[in-house]
């Protein structure tokens, strides 16, 4: 009876932090944000693509500080490209809905995926 109370306990446990996807610090699945943006510039050169999320926010970007994105781990992470950014959202939990150029910049419509 305990071993199946812990293994229930263990299952809904790793049901709940699934998706986590923290923004300076706020976990943004927890916000009651059912859509989000996701910027993406490409890696150019020797740096790592440039990845905004917006979830509303208060935010001025002054190019010199961008929001920090970290996982379930509260890890910051540094994307390779647009792609990687967007994958790294959908294993997150989250799905595409649309996307389109803004310039040399990927805009991704994203929304949360009921589970």
């Amino acid at each position: 009876m305990k071993l199946l109370f812990v293994l229930c306990l263990s299952l809904f446990l790793a049901n709940t932090s699934f998706a986590q996807v923290y923004v300076d610090g706020v976990a943004i699945d927890t916000t009651n944000t059912p859509f989000c943006q996701l910027f993406c510039t490409n890696a150019s050169g020797l740096s790592r693509a440039r990845v905004l999320i917006d979830y509303g926010q208060r935010f001025v970007d002054n190019g010199l500080s961008r929001p920090k994105i970290a996982g379930p781990d509260k890890q910051v992470i540094t994307f390779n490209s647009s792609i990687d950014a967007l994958n790294f959202m959908v294993r997150q939990g989250w799905q595409l809905v649309t996307f389109k150029m803004k310039g040399d910049t990927f805009v991704y419509l994203l929304q949360w995926r009921k589970l």
